[in-house]
């Protein structure tokens, strides 16, 4: 009887509970590498938070389209040579960095990516102002 009520007691705890499972780790170097290749449109999420850093610290943002998003992103990443600054291979925000083609010293911008944990797509992009 005991053994009964125990399990009818935490089936449902186990079946019916809210507990969301989410990885720990994110390939963010394996993304930012299929997107400096220009595969960008399959990692975005339906609207995608678009945040510009224009002078004096002003940002301007915007909900756009992934196709608008892949658009803005090209139009960024012609300025200059990709590559990938993230100080760690995994992690749900990583960095690409927009580097000026005759000066390798000179950063022109930071495009700051920021991945959802349960659908595992990108949710918001920055586009900052280099050095």
């Amino acid at each position: 009887m005991k053994k009964i009520l125990l399990l009818t007691l935490l089936l449902p705890i186990q079946l019916l509970s809210q507990y969301v499972k989410t990885p720990t780790h994110f390939d963010s170097e394996g993304t930012s590498k299929n997107i400096i290749k220009g595969h960008v449109k399959m990692f975005l999420k339906d609207t995608v938070v678009y945040t510009v850093e224009k002078k004096n610290e002003r940002f301007v943002t915007s909900w756009l389209p992934p196709s608008q998003v892949e658009n803005k992103l090209n139009k960024v990443f012609d300025l200059g040579k990709l590559e990938y600054v993230s100080r760690t291979n995994g992690g749900y925000i990583f960095s690409i960095a927009v580097i000026n083609k005759t000066d390798d010293t000179k950063v022109i911008n930071y495009c700051k990516f920021h991945v959802d944990r349960i659908t595992q797509k990108i949710e918001e992009i920055e586009i900052l102002i280099g050095e």
